[in-house]
């Protein structure tokens, strides 16, 4: 079963990545491999800027890891809701009660739910009320279709005689959302895919403008007639457009996850391991084919 990672080692996570990637990132000029000065203040070296890039991925990806995992924990809590709510439903309509139901319930394998559930029931049976017991479980689970399930079963076991219609409301209900839900989810996919073809796009330009426009044109600046003429009197570095366009790509890419994590899972954290893939994708095209 995954394990959720509460706020404190959530923080905790960040913070390790943020100082481990910081301290790669600071190492290259703490030691003097890269000095900024004019006109170029971002490193010419391939070498420097993948050790710059490592300190970045390090600081994002641990975190990335995280969010992600709880996202999915946070998924099969939504996904499961509506299995368990049904199976309590069938068990009271069967002549059980409703916290019998629950503990029933309690055996049987609700993915991140069920471990919540058992202490639940746990709680109850040493002497906690049903309604503290109940509330308790959406605490633990923390997500809004959690409290609204355990909200409804606290209104459901107060009904007393209606309880089986109430139940049986409450599983169209929340069936109806999941299933919503999931289409949502099915119908923004075909955005990823966008995405990451942006992201190749944004490479391969990247590509040409250096080997058929900025590299030929620096090449021809070294004859002499063309400085006698003066006419690429402006042209810098080629290893400067290199950079430049290598850590254009690379925000381009944290930019490119972020926004698919919005717009696919609704949250901007679960697109963090979006952004690591793309940007560990730039890193590697620019190494290979740019280098």
């Amino acid at each position: 079963m995954r394990m959720y990672f509460n706020e404190k080692l959530k923080n905790a996570v960040w913070a390790v990545s943020i100082a481990v990637g910081l301290i790669i990132i600071i190492t290259p000029m703490a030691t003097g491999l890269y000095v900024p000065g004019q006109p170029y203040l971002i490193p010419l070296s391939q070498r420097i800027n993948n050790v710059l890039a490592l300190g970045l991925l390090i600081a994002l990806a641990f975190p990335a890891l995280v969010e992600f995992n709880n996202y999915r924990w946070g998924r099969q809590v939504d996904k499961n809701i509506p299995k368990l709510l049904r199976d309590i439903t069938e068990t009271v309509r069967s002549g059980m009660t409703l916290p019998k139901a629950m503990e029933e319930a309690s055996q049987r394998s609700y993915g991140p739910i069920s471990e919540e559930l058992e202490r639940t029931i746990s709680m109850f049976n040493m002497g906690a009320s049903f309604e503290d017991s109940i509330m308790s479980l959406a605490q633990r689970l923390r997500r809004p279709t959690a409290l609204r399930f355990c909200t409804i079963l606290v209104e459901a076991h107060q009904t007393g005689g209606k309880l089986i219609d109430v139940l049986t409301a409450s599983v169209s209900l929340f069936s109806s959302l999941e299933e919503n839900k999931e289409e949502q989810h099915t119908n923004m996919k075909p955005y990823m895919m966008t995405m990451y073809m942006t992201t190749m796009i944004f490479l391969v330009i990247s590509y040409v403008m250096l080997h058929q426009f900025l590299g030929p044109m620096y090449a021809a600046t070294a004859n002499a007639s063309v400085q006698s003429s003066g006419l690429l009197t402006g042209v810098l570095d080629i290893n400067y457009y290199t950079s430049l366009l290598f850590w254009a790509s690379l925000i381009e890419s944290i930019f490119a996850g972020l926004i698919l994590g919005k717009i696919v899972d609704r949250t901007l954290p679960a697109g963090l391991r979006h952004s690591v893939i793309l940007a560990i994708i730039t890193l590697v095209f620019f190494n290979i084919h740019v280098g």
